[in-house]
């Protein structure tokens, strides 16, 4: 059920239904047939009863779209903007959908499309992981975005994860995708178009255990379904029906790809697919001998969507409210009215400002403005030395709102300045920013500015940011060596340490693959 609606999706027979109140209406699809596994992806696409499904987990984005998957591919499923407003949706989101559909007539019926995207094997489960800093408001806040510079903006939903797996590693997409790749349909890699690219979050593809650990260190057996907490945590059941493992159990996988087994000795017969109950049970179903079964486990977790209580009797309907964070962003956006007491001086631009907020919002801030630590306390303006405006400002719009658009190439410089000014939820979200418009041609670069962040400030705050990096060039090794070509000799002359680093990752990449081509004995 998306968050902004009172609508519950599921899944029958090969169509999408969708539940009002008492009444069922179809969504896409058809009950009695399913998708064509035999023809090509796109042609399961298209508009309500014309598509073609063969669903059994659905994620939500929150803002308008469903995703599924079919074999390898990855459904996007976006739902007509008039049901969101039907339902009460935020004005934002209003807004969001009517910018989005300006450019074109928006859909009175769903839309169904393949993404350009093909995973290593048939998916298994998927959820939807809100970034670090929408998680922590969970009341409205609006929430970091990567913001796009192609023609159809950035794309609908909001900004997250798609987390997915096949049944022996776990990958991730940056949400939202850009109009003009997710155009592109399933063929357009296949063709040498513009595709997504998927970070492996952990696990290693074609290799089953049951190692904990982090990233490719940790090891997956065969799983049906996924569910995920309002702390960004991944839970599955694992192991099914695999010689190579002990039995079933439940494991947890934190944003950061931390592999956790929970629980142990689940019957080894069965698959047992995780939902997160209100009351902070886990439970696993599963049917097995044309019989269903259920199992709760009291794990204490929090889910992401809070209880629905519904409305007294004969009270009126809830209509949109006004929010904080929309309220401040707009007196932000009115400066200078009048009502500002300090100057921030940024280079050349200068923000007017309001010191209370900034003294609540920012620890580097009350510091300096603190009435018995500084002369600043008493300044009209202050200057920030040695920082870029373009990265000030998103910055001050998140002291602000507590969200922020960061656009990819500002990213870097909205990481750093938030690190030095003491805002770890913001360089975090900054750097997620990073990790998803890496390219082939860009990771070098990135490599080398994450590893010069580390070597000056600690490897603390950007630490997980370099491994992620170093992941996705060595699992990316050979488009990095066609694209990057001669830049990559920058990483021997300005880092040789890290290029050593990846060189011996490369190799004990080449020799894990080496054993898994040899004959089992």
């Amino acid at each position: 059920m998306p968050r902004w609606s009172s609508a519950l999706y599921f899944c029958f027979g090969g169509a999408l239904l969708r539940l009002v109140g008492d009444q069922v209406t179809l969504v896409a699809g058809d009950v009695s047939e399913w998708s064509d596994p035999d023809g090509l992806p796109e042609d399961n696409d298209g508009v309500g009863p014309a598509a073609r499904l063969d669903s059994t987990q659905l994620a939500s984005d929150g803002a308008g779209n469903l995703y599924t998957y079919d074999g390898p591919h990855i459904r996007r499923i976006q739902l007509p903007a008039a049901w969101r407003a039907a339902t009460g949706g935020s004005a934002a989101e209003e807004s969001a959908a009517g910018a989005a559909g300006a450019a074109q007539p928006a859909p009175t019926a769903a839309v169904v499309s393949t993404l350009p995207y093909e995973a290593p094997g048939n998916l298994k489960g998927m959820v939807f992981l809100q970034t670090a800093t929408q998680r922590e408001q969970p009341n409205g806040g609006e929430g970091v975005q990567q913001a796009s510079s192609s023609a159809g903006g950035s794309g609908s939903g909001e900004t997250g994860w798609l987390v997915f797996g096949t049944g022996t590693a776990l990958y991730r997409l940056q949400l939202p995708i850009p109009e003009a790749v997710a155009a592109g349909g399933a063929a357009a890699p296949a063709a040498g178009g513009a595709g997504l690219q998927a970070q492996l979050l952990a696990g290693c593809e074609g290799d089953p255990g049951l190692a904990d650990g982090q990233g490719d260190r940790a090891r997956f057996a065969s799983f049906i379904g996924m569910t995920s907490d309002a702390a960004g945590n991944t839970y599955l059941g694992n192991g099914y029906a695999e010689e190579e493992v002990d039995g079933q159990c439940v494991r947890r996988v934190s944003p950061a790809g931390v592999v956790t087994t929970l629980v142990t000795d689940l019957p080894r017969d069965r698959w047992w697919s995780p939902v997160i109950l209100p009351n902070g049970y886990l439970a696993l179903g599963c049917s097995s001998d044309e019989k269903g079964r259920l199992l709760l486990i009291d794990l204490g977790l929090t889910p992401v969507l809070p209880r629905w209580r519904p409305a007294a009797d004969g009270a009126p309907a809830r209509t949109a409210g006004r929010s904080l964070p929309a309220d401040l962003g707009a007196l932000l956006d009115a400066q200078p009215d009048g009502t500002t007491d300090l100057t921030i001086r940024v280079g050349e631009r200068r923000f007017h400002v309001h010191r209370a907020i900034l003294s609540a919002r920012c620890d580097y801030f009350k510091q300096r403005l603190a009435g018995d630590a500084f002369a600043d306390a008493r300044a009209a303006e202050l200057e920030l030395p040695d920082a870029d405006p373009d990265a000030f400002a998103p910055l001050l719009r998140w002291l602000y709102t507590g969200g922020a658009n960061v656009p990819s190439e500002q990213a870097r410089g909205v990481a750093e300045l938030a690190d030095r000014l003491l805002l770890p939820e913001l360089c975090a979200a900054a750097q997620d920013v990073v990790a998803a418009s890496v390219t082939a041609g860009s990771v070098v670069d990135c490599l080398l500015w994450a590893w010069g962040c580390c070597e000056s400030r600690g490897p603390g705050g950007f630490g997980q940011l370099l491994g992620h990096l170093k992941e996705w060039y060595v699992s990316h090794h050979a488009e990095v060596r066609r694209e990057a070509g001669p830049s990559r000799q920058r990483l021997g002359l300005e880092a040789p340490a890290l290029n050593v680093e990846l060189f011996d990752l490369l190799a004990d990449q080449q020799d894990r693959q080496s054993r898994k081509r040899q004959p089992k004995q």
